[in-house]
């Protein structure tokens, strides 16, 4: 059967499908038209180890036609099972399934299903079967009736079956008892904001933008089919999304709902316009309109409004909303805001519909719209701040080209703030274009510089023509000769890069401007080590703290917020990191919730909060694709998390795919991080050569450059662990040298603990493992109250391979059981697992010392099943069963599943 791809967001519910169908249950999945039913079916058919799928997929035309599923369901079944049936059998589910003329006279609908049932038995009776039933609701009555006889005469048989059933209202089955017992009712819920989002990024490949998929979520409520087709209609519609335009619904999504809207009396169509219009309609709203909403409507009978007991109104699905919207005639639209322009009291809302009603130029208006975006940016609404100002531009008189130019480039900041790089940047240069003025101009580049993020490769030509024309503006040529200075650290030009900086700052300090200086003194403690750069960081941050979020604000008191981390106090840098996320969040910056969420993970996983630390590194990872110039940080911080609390594999693909994009954008910082993360992933998972190869890039440039500073990503000891494994003794003792002496000078205590570690296995590859086993043991003793739990769960781990080593299997036992006690707590589950593996080979490889997932592959290698067989059984991936089978041959010395199977069976 063919493999399909796991649908998104449906991870949990096919876990909870695949338990219930292990344990004996059949599944049946229930849930509202769309919500994906059928693809979850059919990823647990193709995830299925029987031999034997029947299938049927019932469709509503066709439910009148009798026996159809059962023809469905039986095709394909070989002819000698038919063989077997008794003669009188055989005619009637002949007759049924059309397989032979028609009787002169009607077989006994009973003989059909005890045919039917004969051949499921006798299906059985060699073969795993598995029975999937695909829309219960449209299964024709005849076949109703036999699958109800046969469900009741197989009930805890080894059949299998997974079933599912649109249903509506009341999510739960109505023709449940087609199915036999037991089975396990599964409902199918809404998809998640995010998990809508990576639909249409895994489908359009970032053809939406953030604010199209937001849009697409709210209207179709988490439906991925809803999703789909509005989305494929935005990638269809011809240029950009203007603010506040109709939502584009799809023929196909139209024919699901508009009949439900044509029956409705054309007295009431009024009325939806003007909900459809209104931001929050209710009937005191609708009544100022002068529309008759007294009395109960058509439209709240039949299902389309909702009304509430406070008297507020809204659509039953958002969908509803968007197509009576979409399909009334313009003038309609215009005159429906035009009356809510009338009666609305917040200004935000009085000037949006204004907007829509009055589509010529107006400075009045256009100046409306200026106050309304800002007003919406200071009530933490920026996405609406963004459509205002661009709606402000576009409102401007021609005439006025130095009004039109400051507007675009107040859309285009605003624009920037939800993460649209490409409005942004359109109306960065239409700002361009039309000013003359020279800081308008000089904005305007600047904001250009700012988006391209940590690539600088193409700021040159930005930052000459705008200093040329900053002689007169100290403030803007302060900021970009801050810029600057990253365009040449950009360059590899250190020396160039400090001198400008200063430049900057004393520009900064001439003009009192405290901002820019905050910015400017956060770039400077980037580039520096060790205390100099926390003294620094921690100035610039304790200045950003009385100051209004902007993003140097915000990344000024995040980098402030880190520093005490690299001195070990978790506890405060959580408390002060997450303080600053929640504050952002509130504020809407999209950009700088992405930019913070790097922090969140790195605290959490530093804290030893590994779960937590995977689900914020796949929000990030979201919002660095979204909105982002480069999505590779992103992509790296989900690459770690993964490697501490997730899936070594998946860590290994996401660092591919952050190397790749890093690279793309010349981010040398981001690109040794890459490589870092890379080599600790891959000694993890065995591949210690590769580990070496990847972090010697990263070392010796960080050599060259003088920027050793252990502290900051505790990877150098994983270095040296891999420089050891792969044979490189002496390499290992140079460095192992190198950065201890850099970590005692700099401070960094907390990297003290790793180093002994490394320096423990270099011992031992001396041949002495008792020595390096005896002197970790005191550093673990030394640093007992270390603050990063991770950091002692794996020096325990070392030491137990160690001890068993020594020969001291006891003391071996001891700190392995150390190790995964304190695994578990962190939920760091690939670190726990390979400390499982690691007692199961001191152990020999008895049950005990194996993990469950372990433990059931080894029962199916014995079997004989191939790695895709275990995968399916398992519902795992084919690359978890590699991985955990590559883990087992590494931890116990054997090269292949035979020699597996012969280390097992010998111990137990």
């Amino acid at each position: 059967m063919v493999k399909t791809r796991q649908p998104v967001g449906r991870a949990e519910l096919l876990a909870r499908a695949g338990a219930a169908l292990a344990a004996g249950h059949g599944v049946v999945l229930v849930g509202p038209p769309g919500i994906g039913k059928s693809t979850i079916l059919d990823t647990l058919a193709s995830r299925s180890t029987a031999e034997v799928v029947l299938r049927c997929s019932a469709a509503e035309a066709e439910a009148e036609l009798p026996y159809l599923a059962l023809i469905d369901l039986f095709d394909g079944v070989p002819e000698a099972i038919f063989d077997t049936l008794p003669a009188h059998l055989r005619g009637a589910i002949d007759g049924a399934l059309l397989r032979s003329v028609l009787p002169s006279t009607p077989y006994d609908q009973l003989a059909v299903c005890l045919a039917v049932l004969e051949v499921l038995r006798t299906l059985a009776e060699t073969r795993t079967v598995m029975l999937v039933l695909d829309d219960l609701q449209w299964i024709d009555e005849p076949s109703a009736g036999v699958l109800r006889f046969v469900s009741r005469r197989i009930a805890g048989s080894a059949i299998g079956f997974v079933a599912a059933e649109r249903v509506s209202g009341r999510m739960t089955a109505e023709r449940g008892a087609l199915c036999p017992q037991p089975w396990t009712e599964l409902v199918v819920e809404p998809l998640t904001e995010s998990e809508v989002a990576d639909l249409l990024r895994d489908r359009f490949r970032g053809r939406l933008t953030r604010r199209d998929a937001q849009r697409v979520f709210l209207a179709s409520s988490g439906n991925p089919l809803y999703a789909m087709e509005l989305g494929r209609a935005f990638c269809e519609r011809p240029g950009p999304t203007r603010p506040m335009a109709p939502l584009p619904v799809p023929d196909r999504l139209r024919g699901l709902l508009s009949a439900r809207i044509a029956t409705l009396p054309e007295r009431e169509r009024p009325i939806l316009l003007l909900a459809a219009a209104a931001a929050r309609p209710s009937v005191a709203l609708l009544q100022r309109c002068g529309a008759a909403v007294e009395g109960e409507l058509e439209a709240i009978r039949a299902g389309i409004l909702v009304r509430d007991f406070d008297g507020a109104m809204r659509f039953s699905h958002p969908l509803l909303c968007e197509m009576v919207y979409a399909d009334a005639v313009d003038s309609d639209r215009r005159a429906a805001h035009a009356a809510l322009a009338e009666v609305v009291s917040d200004p935000v809302e009085r000037a949006r519909h204004l907007a829509i009603a009055m589509r010529e130029p107006d400075e009045l208006l256009a100046r409306s719209l200026t106050e309304a975006a800002e007003a919406a940016r200071l009530r933490g609404a920026p996405a609406a701040a963004a459509d205002l100002a661009q709606l402000a531009a576009e409102r401007t008189p021609d005439g006025d080209g130095a009004a039109a130019a400051a507007r675009w480039l107040d859309a285009a900041r605003h624009a920037l703030g939800v993460g649209a790089l490409a409005e942004a940047t359109r109306h960065a240069n239409a700002a361009l274009a039309l000013s003359a003025d020279a800081r308008v101009r000089i904005g305007a580049r600047l904001l250009l510089i700012e988006m391209a993020g940590e690539d600088c490769s193409g700021i040159g030509p930005l930052l000459v023509a705008a200093l040329a024309e900053a002689n007169d503006h100290p403030d803007l040529a302060a900021r970009l000769w801050m810029h600057q200075a990253a365009k040449s650290y950009y360059d590899g030009d250190q020396e160039s890069a400090l001198s400008e900086s200063k430049r900057a700052e004393a520009m900064a300090e001439e003009c009192h401007d405290i901002g820019l200086l905050v910015e400017i003194l956060t770039w400077r403690g980037s580039m520096l080590i060790g205390s100099q750069r926390d003294d620094l960081l921690e100035r610039s941050g304790q200045l950003a703290r009385s100051l209004p979020l902007t993003p140097g604000v915000v990344s000024a008191r995040q980098a402030a917020a880190m520093s005490p981390l690299f001195r070990g106090d978790v506890a405060t840098a959580v408390e002060r990191v997450t303080a600053l996320h929640a504050e952002v969040v509130r504020s809407g910056a999209v950009r700088e919730i992405a930019a913070t969420l790097v922090s969140v993970a790195g605290v959490f996983q530093r804290a030893g909060r590994c779960a937590e630390a995977l689900v914020v590194a796949g929000e990030c990872a979201r919002l660095f694709e979204d909105v982002m110039a480069s999505p590779g940080p992103g992509q790296l911080v989900l690459a770690m998390a993964e490697l501490n609390g997730g899936s070594p594999a998946r860590a290994l693909e996401y660092v591919e795919r952050a190397t790749v994009a890093c690279q793309a954008a010349g981010d040398e910082g981001w690109i040794r991080h890459a490589y870092t993360t890379g080599g600790m992933i891959k000694l993890l998972l065995g591949d210690p050569h590769g580990a070496v190869e990847q972090m010697r890039q990263a070392y010796e440039t960080s050599h060259q450059l003088g920027r050793i500073d252990p502290g900051q990503v505790l990877w150098h000891a994983d270095y040296i662990e891999a420089l050891v494994a792969s044979g490189a003794r002496n390499e290992a003792e140079t460095v192992l040298a190198e950065v201890t002496s850099c970590a005692i000078d700099l401070g960094r205590q907390v990297a003290l603990l790793g180093l002994a570690r490394a320096g423990a296995l270099v011992t031992a590859a001396t041949g002495r493992a008792r020595d390096g086993a005896e002197a970790l043991g005191q550093a673990i003793t030394r640093w007992a109250d270390h603050p990063y739990p991770l950091e002692i769960a794996r020096a325990y781990q070392v030491l137990g391979g160690l001890e068993r080593r020594a020969h001291r299997r006891g003391a071996a036992r001891a700190a392995l059981e150390k190790a995964i006690r304190r695994f578990a707590q962190a939920e760091a589950i690939p670190w726990l697992e390979a400390s499982r593996a690691e007692l199961a080979r001191l152990d020999g490889g008895r049950g005990h010392g194996l993990s469950e997932t372990e433990r059931r592959i080894v029962e199916l290698v014995r079997a004989g099943a191939t790695n895709r067989e275990i995968a399916r059984t398992l519902f795992l991936s084919v690359k978890a069963v590699e991985a955990n089978l590559t883990r087992m041959y590494r931890r116990l010395n054997v090269r292949n599943r035979a020699q597996l199977a012969r280390v097992l069976d010998s111990t137990e």
